[in-house]
């Protein structure tokens, strides 16, 4: 049997709300969860004793992750594989740039300012190696591979907030620029190779769920999931429901455990407990 330890932000929230559908899908696969705020899972790390430590920066930090774990950390060591969700590395970042840009070389959308494509490339990979290397200083002791889930791309549906969050205005631009897809594939493929060239492993987010290039289809951001097993109080267009956490857990077990599914695929019934998420 496959043992895997999920560690990670919020957005563990959809995978382990997943766990009963996955756990008839993937019999042979033993999956156990910790998670925590984003900031704490992002500022924690492994220590010298092989347990992840976060670092609390308050009592309520604390009590959370008591009450939603059952310990304030976890030891890794017994696992065969650990899966950690929730980084981003750093892509908001570049397609924020083409909010002001085009690229020389392409289409002109009539932005006040151009870039070209080997300072955008130089860009891209010298910030993503940079994340790379702050993802992993957290986990320098774990002694095995890891795999990298991000956290989920924001649904398509963010947009219906533009005008009042930032990050929908940021994508709305990007998803509208001729040269996105050249954008994303950079930041994509360079990403894949230098967790390669560490020794880990990127998990994408399957096609199946997507909406386009740095997109989530709307339905799986419906009554997301939360840490408590319970679901968001509305949409945020960031977290995911189970469903979505399915369908990561299904990647993972696939691609990096080597299991086949059992049964047939089915969609969870959402439960109704609210958390805030901070």
């Amino acid at each position: 049997m496959s043992k895997a330890l999920i560690i990670g932000s919020s957005h563990v929230g959809a995978y382990k709300n997943a766990a009963d559908m996955f756990a008839e899908l993937y019999p042979e696969a033993e999956l156990d969860y910790f998670g925590v705020r984003g900031p704490l899972f992002l500022n924690g790390g492994i220590d010298k004793a092989g347990r992840f430590i976060v670092p609390f920066r308050d009592e309520k930090d604390r009590a959370f992750v008591v009450t939603t774990n059952g310990s304030e950390s976890v030891a890794t060591s017994g696992y065969d594989h650990l899966l950690l969700v929730g980084h981003r590395f750093a892509f908001v970042n570049f397609a924020a740039l083409l909010r002001d840009h085009d690229i020389l070389e392409g289409a002109r959308t009539g932005k006040p300012r151009v870039i070209s494509k080997v300072m955008l490339k130089e860009i891209i990979e010298t910030v993503t190696d940079m994340t790379v290397e702050d993802a992993l200083r957290g986990f320098e002791d774990f002694g095995g591979t890891l795999t990298f889930a991000m956290a989920p791309y924001p649904a398509s549906s963010i947009v219906e907030r533009c005008g009042e969050l930032e990050l929908a205005d940021v994508l709305d631009s990007f998803w509208a620029q001729p040269d996105a897809a050249w954008v994303y594939d950079t930041w994509l493929n360079h990403l894949r190779n230098a967790l390669a060239a560490k020794g880990h492993h990127l998990l994408k987010q399957p096609d199946a769920v997507n909406d386009g290039l740095f997109a989530t289809k709307p339905k799986y951001a419906r009554k997301a999931a939360t840490l408590n097993d319970g679901t968001l109080g509305k949409k945020d267009h960031r977290h995911m429901n189970a469903d979505y956490g399915l369908a990561m857990l299904s990647a993972f077990a696939e691609t990096r455990l080597g299991l086949t599914p059992q049964g047939a695929m089915r969609t969870s019934p959402q439960k109704k407990k609210k958390e805030r998420i901070a």
